[in-house]
């Protein structure tokens, strides 16, 4: 497969991960200036921690498909790669989103969790924006296979 066919959904999926490494630690800097529960501060963290590791993870997958292209390995071994990146980011968007319904819900109980809600909302938004992104490049390469 020519590399620069697969390079967007690459620099993608890396701007992603720099998304959610630059939301993890936005949410981690503020986190102590806002109201929340103890559960979902503490799901908060683990998502922040999550979304840090899957920017590591993301560079070296990023860094072995460059590899792959280079030693001119099948279309159907780097779309599964280019397949696996889309489903490991989804993962973590997914994890948002239920944190984001979970603070939404925790705000109309009580007002005081409105900012931290805010705080989730808009970093989540931000990934998604980013996420969508990979889907689209990824979706194209697909498209373009075969």
């Amino acid at each position: 497969m020519n590399p620069t066919k697969v390079q967007p959904v690459m620099t993608a999926a890396r701007d992603c991960a720099l998304v959610m490494l630059e939301s993890a630690t936005y949410i981690q800097r503020e986190l102590p200036n806002v109201q929340m529960d103890d559960s979902i501060r503490a799901t908060t963290e683990e998502l922040c921690s999550a979304l840090v590791g899957t920017k590591h993870d993301m560079f070296t997958e990023a860094f072995e498909l460059d590899e792959l292209l280079a030693a001119e390995a099948s279309e159907s071994d780097i779309l599964v790669r280019v397949n696996r990146i889309v489903q490991w980011l989804w993962q973590d968007v997914e994890r948002m989103h239920q944190l984001v319904t979970a603070l939404e819900s925790a705000s109309k109980r009580d007002p005081a969790f409105g900012l931290a809600y805010l705080l989730i909302a808009e970093s989540a938004t931000n990934i998604l924006q980013a996420f969508n992104r990979t889907r689209a490049a990824a979706d194209q390469l697909k498209s373009q296979a075969g």
